[in-house]
């Protein structure tokens, strides 16, 4: 009977991992809601990013985001991201997994105050945690939250094709 139950959990096991990240080449879209802390409510953001898992536990990924527009004591402010991270993944069922990713991010801002534009960058580590769900063959959603900076928080959803 344990011999069963073990031979039983080694293959729900394989199965599993078989489904974890995409191996290969990726590439995807995304949309969501970004919260900064100390500006006027949470802005739509829309992006893009393509990827290359090494393994099904280990990718990276490179992206692009544009995020709204937050008004600052009369000043509109635009955010532009670049990311370029490590995503892990595990499996915890046959078409889910958990995933988490560290990175860094380079933020470029647009402002402009009564017809006088301004700017700059910023640098800053991105970290996040997701659910994946395997959708059919090559597609698959995922879910995230990111803190793409200490005063910044996204909840982003997206679509993935692996090639």
């Amino acid at each position: 009977m344990f011999r069963n139950s073990l031979a039983a959990a080694a293959l729900a096991l394989a199965a599993s991992s078989a489904c974890a990240g995409p191996t290969g080449l990726y590439a995807g879209v995304n949309a969501g809601a970004t919260h900064f802390s100390d500006l006027d409510g949470n802005k739509s953001h829309f992006g893009a990013f393509a990827g290359y898992g090494f393994n099904q536990s280990l990718a990276f990924e490179a992206g692009y985001r544009q995020h709204g527009e937050w008004h600052y004591y009369g000043t509109g402010v635009k955010l532009k991201e670049t990311q370029f991270s490590m995503v892990g993944s595990t499996p915890l069922s046959r078409n889910l997994d958990l995933f988490a990713r560290v990175g860094y991010g380079y933020g470029r801002f647009e402002a402009d105050r009564a017809g006088y534009p301004g700017g700059g960058h910023v640098d800053t580590g991105i970290f996040g945690v997701g659910l994946g769900y395997h959708v059919m063959g090559n597609l698959s959603a995922r879910v995230e939250l990111q803190k793409p900076g200490s005063d910044i928080t996204s909840a982003t959803a997206s679509l993935l094709w692996k090639f």
